[in-house]
């Protein structure tokens, strides 16, 4: 393993507690589905770390707030959705952001259109399992999200210039 990559294990880490962390304070609140907090961690984290461990931040982020916190729950199967929604826009964040040099903006608006898109497909897939068969269940699922996109637009943009200025040796 080379020396950057191993410089991006605690930081993966960190990440990885902060999406643990913070849902809770929002769950405290009673808003965490629709403010998304897992979100923000993660889709920073990615703007910081090769594809690799964005993945695994996506990844594991879930599962060891599961472990720990029984959120997101098993059923309804929530925990391979927000799994699969984070996954693949950490993947896709570290892929735009730090692989094809594409600005904050750019990597973070891509991202948000890919996760509503597989949230949609999934949930229209996904909930007729559980007898849930009208079609606007999908777009209501989609569209509960809405104040946790606005909080990413807002909020990521603005992290990510100031994480790199105070932790430039984090840069990839």
């Amino acid at each position: 393993m080379r020396e950057h990559e191993l410089k991006q294990i605690p930081t993966t880490a960190l990440f990885i507690a902060a999406a643990v962390l913070l849902p809770q304070l929002f769950h405290i609140f009673g808003l965490g589905p629709t403010f998304l907090p897992m979100f923000l961690p993660v889709l920073t984290g990615a703007m910081f770390l090769s594809w690799k461990f964005a993945l695994v931040l996506g990844i594991v982020s879930p599962l060891v707030s599961w472990v720990f916190t029984g959120m997101p729950p098993l059923v309804p199967p929530l925990l391979p959705l927000v799994t699969a929604e984070l996954a693949s826009s950490a993947l896709l964040v570290s892929w735009l952001h730090v692989h094809r040099k594409k600005n904050v903006w750019i990597a973070l608006l891509v991202s948000i259109l890919w996760d509503r898109s597989l949230l949609f497909v999934l949930t229209y897939l996904i909930l007729p399992i559980f007898g849930l068969h009208h079609p606007m269940f999908s777009a209501t699922f989609v569209l509960s999200g809405t104040p946790g996109i606005i909080l990413q637009i807002i909020i990521i943009p603005q992290l990510v210039p100031a994480l790199l200025k105070r932790f430039p040796e984090h840069s990839l």
